[in-house]
């Protein structure tokens, strides 16, 4: 019993307190290192890889430039189940937001740059970066396979 009670004591002094679990404060360094990453592959390779990896993540491509090497997707969470089983029609939809920057910084070297937010508002997405960082990596490595001498094309369109 004494245990129970000092359990709920610690979380309702964390509610009140506004105790944040994985909610805190990250320094620059760290935010460089989860939003920055640095791709092998040509310009037009990371490119393609990170227009792919905002489809394939499930964001409508708002925005694409392949000279300033930006892109922008944007995807909604739809809250209708909980308005209508709440009975609250102030529960509002969350929009998800990323932006791509990629730098090339020599023949099969780019720099990328991931930002995030939610609702608008900046906020680092750690997971939503990790998997657009998985799914990149997938695309630049894909390869068309080698062609086996003397082998016809049987692949049919």
């Amino acid at each position: 019993m004494r245990t129970l009670t000092l359990g709920l004591l610690a979380l309702l002094s964390c509610l009140t307190l506004g105790c944040s679990f994985g909610g805190t404060k990250l320094t620059q360094a760290q935010m460089n290192a989860l939003e920055t990453r640095e791709v092998d592959a040509t310009f037009s390779e990371t490119f393609n890889a990170a227009s792919s990896a905002l489809f394939d993540a499930g964001y409508t491509i708002s925005m694409s430039d392949r000279d300033g090497g930006l892109l922008s997707g944007n995807k909604s969470n739809n809250r209708r189940a909980e308005r209508f089983w709440l009975k609250n029609q102030n529960i509002e939809d969350d929009h998800f937001a990323i932006s791509i920057q990629i730098q090339e910084n020599g023949p099969r070297r780019c720099s990328v740059r991931v930002k995030t937010s939610v609702n608008g508002e900046p906020r680092s997405d750690k997971a939503a970066i990790d998997q657009l960082w998985v799914l990149m990596q997938r695309q630049v490595m894909m390869k068309e396979p080698a062609a086996i001498a003397g082998a016809s094309d049987s692949r049919s369109f």
